[in-house]
């Protein structure tokens, strides 16, 4: 029996990229569980945040307290991290603003025309370049470092995400975003229950063993992207 545990994210998102890392791990112990990757974009016209996108904003002391969290967790588990400076989020949006796709839908895109044999080491190295590199995953220089590190050809990739079929992958993810009610990024959805957070794994887990008297959760973790 396979257990697909779908998994919304962006990649320009710490927690989104600290919770992957460690869902990763954990499910490669349970045996039939399979990691779906549903990575989503933000439309221009709902803002910038994922918060923005879902009617809301961050305030700046989360924003700062995330920061600090997020090393904590990054220390904890070994995972690579380097948190850009706060001014970089600024400077990036304002390209964004220009750039010919929306927030995110670059890398989305670029995912969802990978074959299916690369998609997990291209996701990978999605949010390493983001993540562990520094680089900004909206920018081709950044899909083509992402793409050659999981042996595909950078150009090739860019080129392929611009077809139809990918970007109807990256809106169909969008739409699902919405459909399950998904409070913020990461989020993952097994069956008719929600997990929101990278501290919700053990939970995760459960469900996807089918044990524990796991609840919907809607508010759990925080999503700062």
């Amino acid at each position: 029996m396979t257990i697909p545990a779908q998994s919304f994210t962006i990649y320009h998102s710490p927690n989104a990229y600290l919770g992957t890392v460690l869902l990763r791990r954990a499910l490669a112990a349970v045996p039939g569980a399979t990691l779906v990757r549903r990575p989503i974009f933000v439309p221009r016209e709902r803002g910038v945040l994922i918060a923005e996108m879902l009617g809301g904003r961050e305030n700046r002391n989360a924003g700062s307290y995330n920061r600090e969290d997020c090393r904590r967790w990054a220390d904890r588990h070994g995972i690579p991290f380097s948190y850009p400076a706060p001014e970089v989020f600024t400077e990036r949006a304002v390209r964004w603003a220009r750039t010919p796709f929306h927030r995110e839908e670059l890398p989305a895109r670029a995912y969802y025309a990978a074959d299916d044999c690369a998609r997990d080491t291209l996701d990978e190295a999605l949010f390493a370049a983001t993540w562990v590199e520094g680089m900004d995953v909206n920018e081709p220089e950044a899909i083509r470092w992402a793409a050659a590190r999981a042996g595909l050809d950078g150009d090739a990739l860019l080129a392929a995400a611009e077809a139809d079929h990918p970007g109807a992958k990256a809106r169909a993810a969008l739409s699902d975003f919405g459909i399950h009610a998904c409070p913020g990024v990461p989020t993952v959805v097994i069956g008719d229950k929600r997990f929101f957070g990278k501290d919700r794994i053990e939970w995760i887990i459960e469900a996807a063993n089918g044990e524990g008297n796991v609840g919907v959760q809607t508010v759990a973790g925080r999503a700062a992207a």
